[in-house]
């Protein structure tokens, strides 16, 4: 009776054993990027957005190269947002993905903003940029010259348009005329890139609150310019999500390749 017990035993924890060493072998499956439990997902420091908190973060490969850059906020984050603009800074940890990425920006607009009739709903703007802090807190109302100074178009993924001016503090934008907004549909989530003479120093998915409210699970390809500027990690890929485990949101830029700079 006793062997039979142990048999039994035996067999049962064949499965057990087989799903732990798949979990070893895949821990991006089982921990993807941007979750608490991934080792290979590093965090900066929380902030306090509406009524709840955001993370800036990026997640490693073996090697220490950024595979993913995100954003994570809870559910209360939709709520208790202030009437009028606000800016969020979310720091990254500077030692980690090789420095490429540098922080985050959070830039919610309860009224939208221009162009009217586009893109004139409440929502938020999530910028990853490659300068630092300073460097983008520098950038002026009255750069006009350095705002129009436009990448050359090798550098500019198809059907992307130089939107005239730019915003202090921020950059220069560039819409996707593909986007549903400029096809005959509405905006509820967009693809923004962002320079600033002469050179691409962000990217940013843009998103309606409303849209958020219907707790997307959105894995999205981006398409991609001739060449890059400098050399460095850059999204193909661009992710909104909710976990209804953590009740709360990832917008990520992901999969990102290393590509030379010419």
């Amino acid at each position: 009776m006793r062997n039979s017990i142990k048999l039994m035993l035996f067999f049962l924890a064949i499965p057990a054993l087989a799903f732990l060493e798949s979990c070893h072998m895949d821990d991006e499956v089982i921990f993807p990027p941007g979750s608490e439990m991934d080792p290979s997902t590093f965090f900066g420091p929380s902030v306090a957005v509406g009524n709840g908190d955001a993370r800036a973060w990026v997640s490693v490969d073996k090697n220490g190269d950024p595979k993913a850059v995100g954003i994570n906020f809870s559910e209360e984050t939709l709520e208790g947002l202030p009437d009028s603009l606000k800016q969020f800074v979310l720091p990254l940890p500077a030692d980690k993905g090789k420095g490429f990425y540098t922080h985050a920006l959070i830039d919610w607009n309860p009224e939208g903003h221009e162009p009217p009739g586009t893109y004139d709903k409440p929502h938020f703007d999530f910028h990853f940029y490659i300068i630092t802090n300073e460097e983008r807190m520098a950038i002026g109302p009255n750069d006009t010259v350095k705002f129009a100074n436009a990448p050359d178009s090798m550098y500019v993924p198809s059907a992307y348009l130089h939107t005239p001016g730019g915003v202090p503090q921020m950059g220069a934008h560039w819409v996707d005329l593909m986007a549903p907004e400029f096809t005959g549909g509405v905006f509820s989530k967009t693809f923004v890139w962002g320079s600033y003479d002469g050179e691409f120093i962000f990217w940013e998915p843009m998103i309606t609150l409303d849209y958020l409210r219907t707790k997307p699970n959105d894995l999205i390809s981006l398409r991609q310019p001739q060449a890059y500027q400098q050399d460095g990690w850059y999204p193909t890929k661009y992710k909104i999500t909710y976990s209804s485990i953590t009740d709360g949101y990832t917008i990520a830029i992901t999969s990102l390749q290393y590509k030379e700079g010419k």
